[in-house]
């Protein structure tokens, strides 16, 4: 209504119509970036999502909670913040209560002030050094039968507030060659310890807050939206592992054996398998309490549990496809270095089609997305 353009994956889904957007907008980034970028911004929003469908639960508590959640979601709609997801904490000794340890191994409110309340401790969350903002919640319920708990809340935190500090773990970026690591050279989301040392969180920014059954609640519906994103992803990751196995059978001139057929054919029932159930979850999409429109929760959890629990055994079929090779071949200096070179044209050459340029080139590819 306001006319202004904005980011279709940011936007709440109310038809069958705005999945199909949704679903077509991810595959349109994936397609045009060449591989697969964990955050396009349609998996982390989709948990704040969840929250208008535990409205009635916030509303017992607070209703402003109800009110903050709205305007978040409007502000992601109109704004387009990058948006992650904080979810794990260090967690220390997990056969103890966190109140019997070190607290600061689960995040949790040391005191409230007149503008909001302040938190201690630390979060994982990938790609939070250069996001805006992040869903920050507690990822387990030990707290008890106790009804409220310091330990208990959600908030959307401000990646610029003082008292945050940014622990990075390595890049892949910028230590591995590209041409020996195409993929994981250009696809990198750098996960990052953040450590909240009395960092406060405005009201305004508060979902929730000391109620262990909104902390429950909220766990129980996180991923009813986010999971599609998750899922299609591994939709896209088959497609790669499909492309690098059929490739490399059809430099070698194995693609007309059965075995080999065989075996491709595997890897297309699980590809087909995850598509079956992300379509089906939308033609069978449900009404959210909310009065949002979720997909189909089972057949969105099976294609999850289907792209999860067999992919193992999918990288391997697609690592016996593309041979021994994948883990052996010297990288892109021992083939232009004139010692070596003669030698690695002579044997990575398979004819006038494939030279050792070609087959080098696909077997760094297939090695870095497999391994």
């Amino acid at each position: 209504t306001t006319g202004e353009v904005n980011a279709i994956q940011q936007k709440p889904p109310r038809s069958r119509e705005d999945w199909d957007a949704k679903r077509a907008a991810t595959d349109a980034v994936l397609s045009d970036v060449g591989g697969v970028v964990t955050r396009v911004g349609d998996e982390t929003i989709g948990e704040v999502w969840s929250l208008i469908d535990g409205q009635d639960v916030l509303n017992e508590i607070n209703p402003t909670y109800a009110e903050n959640v709205k305007r978040h979601i409007d502000h992601a709609l109109y704004a387009d913040p990058f948006h992650v997801s904080a979810n794990t904490d260090p967690k220390g000794d997990r056969s103890k209560r966190p109140q019997d340890q070190d607290p600061d191994m689960l995040l949790h409110v040391v005191r409230e002030t007149d503008s909001g309340i302040v938190v201690r401790g630390a979060k994982y969350e990938t790609a939070a050094a250069y996001s805006n903002q992040a869903f920050t919640k507690p990822t387990i319920a030990n707290w008890g039968d106790s009804e409220l708990s310091d330990y208990a809340l959600g908030f959307i935190a401000d990646m610029g507030s003082p008292g945050l500090k940014y622990i990075c773990r390595t890049g892949f970026a910028g230590t591995k060659a590209p041409a020996d690591y195409p993929v994981s050279s250009r696809f990198d989301e750098v996960d990052t310890l953040v450590v909240f040392d009395d960092v406060e969180i405005p009201w305004e920014n508060v979902l929730f807050y000391r109620d262990t059954k909104a902390a429950t609640f909220i766990r129980a519906t996180l991923h009813r939206y986010s999971a599609f994103a998750f899922t299609q992803r591994n939709l896209r990751l088959a497609d790669l592992m499909i492309g690098a196995a059929l490739w490399n059978v059809k430099q070698t001139g194995l693609e007309k054996q059965q075995a080999v057929q065989e075996k491709l054919a595997t890897l297309a029932c699980y590809r087909e398998g995850i598509n079956a159930h992300l379509t089906a979850s939308i033609a069978m999409a449900e009404p959210s309490p909310g009065g949002l429109l979720m997909p189909n929760q089972s057949l969105l959890y099976t294609g999850r549990v289907l792209a999860c629990s067999q992919l193992h055994e999918m990288m391997h079929i697609a690592r016996e496809l593309c041979g021994g090779q994948i883990c052996i071949t010297p990288d892109k200096a021992s083939f232009d270095h004139p010692d070596t070179k003669p030698w690695l044209d002579k044997f990575y050459s398979i004819n006038e089609h494939w030279v050792a340029e070609d087959r080098r080139k696909l077997l760094a590819y297939a090695r870095d997305l497999l391994n």
